[in-house]
């Protein structure tokens, strides 16, 4: 078959695959076998460079809620209630998002991991603002934290929130006996 031919078939595979005429499948591998190999792979480069796109805009998205939650704990004067406000709205959110993107999601563990590190900053404020950093209520705290830290490896099967719930509750066992 000459070259203008197949440039023609080819152009056509390409309109039916635009149009979703015949299934995505169908043309690459009809490209593939048109071109001998040379077109057949563009969808699986595009969708791997939108995936690293997606998950570099998902972590700053959530480095930003971090920042802003630092920057709202230790450099404003807001009211107390409206400080608690604003960092339960920001763990309740990366927490939806975590539970909502838990079976479609490759990357879903950093929504739980910014979720963990914004409670952890959270239960030190409140300990500092509603027990005035008693350390046996900051024990208290932490020990819930790195309760919920396995509750969430178990339940999700996330092998590095059991290991730093374990590992959390070791380290504060061993600073309360020492």
């Amino acid at each position: 078959m000459d070259d203008k031919r197949k440039q023609i078939i080819v152009n056509e595979i390409k309109m039916w695959k635009e149009t979703k005429m015949i299934p995505q499948e169908y043309c690459d591998f009809l490209l593939a076998i048109y071109t001998e190999g040379t077109e057949g792979n563009t969808r699986k480069q595009n969708g791997a460079g939108k995936s690293v796109k997606k998950q570099a805009a998902v972590s700053a998205f959530i480095l930003a809620l971090v920042a802003i939650a630092v920057f709202v704990i230790y450099f404003t004067e807001l009211h107390f209630i409206l400080q608690t406000g604003i960092l339960t709205a920001f763990v309740g959110c990366l927490l939806f998002l975590g539970i909502h993107y838990a079976n479609k999601e490759i990357f879903y563990p950093v929504f739980f991991v910014g979720a963990a590190l914004i409670l952890l900053l959270f239960s030190v404020f409140l300990n500092e603002k509603l027990f005035g950093n008693h350390r046996y209520t900051l024990y208290l705290l932490l020990f819930a934290n790195c309760g919920l830290w396995l509750a969430a490896g178990k339940a999700y099967k996330l092998l590095y929130f059991t290991l730093s719930g374990l590992l959390g509750l070791a380290i504060l066992l061993v600073s309360i006996v020492i």
